[in-house]
């Protein structure tokens, strides 16, 4: 287990919280195979879902952004992906177990998925180029520092 992130931290805090080095080459291969297993669980989950959505968001319109969902469709959707994850991703959501609430490490692959079909990152949500969902500050270094110890 690590310590788990919040969801809004940047791509950049999220692969060395995992103990991957953001600018090695195989980290893509990882960020993508994680991102593919939250793609499909969100495409067939809760994409265009309104029956899973809060009561205050009951007239929305999709896309919808991770805040939408009810708590309990979303950790469903959490519960789903490690369920059915391939043995490579199951290493890394082993990684983001917590005692109380949902994988953090799926949790945050999830929302960011979300993230990026609400609106907010078109560029995002329709290229397959591993910087373009780089948060605009991932050039800053955050607040984290690589270590592969």
């Amino acid at each position: 287990m690590t310590t788990p992130l919040i969801r809004s931290a940047t791509k950049r805090q999220f692969l060395i919280s995992l103990g991957l080095d953001p600018d090695h080459g195989s980290t893509q291969e990882t960020y993508w195979m994680l991102k593919d297993e939250a793609t499909r669980a969100y495409e067939s989950q809760l994409q265009g879902r309104g029956d899973l959505l809060r009561p205050e968001y009951a007239n929305q319109e999709p896309p919808f952004a991770a805040a939408h969902f009810t708590a309990e469709a979303f950790s469903s959707v959490v519960r789903s992906i490690y369920q059915t994850a391939c043995p490579s991703a199951r290493r890394y959501y082993d990684r983001g177990r917590v005692a109380q609430g949902d994988n953090w490490v799926i949790s945050w692959m999830l929302y960011h998925v979300c993230r990026y079909r609400d609106g907010r990152n078109i560029r995002a949500a329709r290229a397959r180029d591993f910087h373009a969902d780089d948060d605009l500050d991932d050039n800053q270094g955050g607040e984290i520092a690589y270590n592969p110890d």
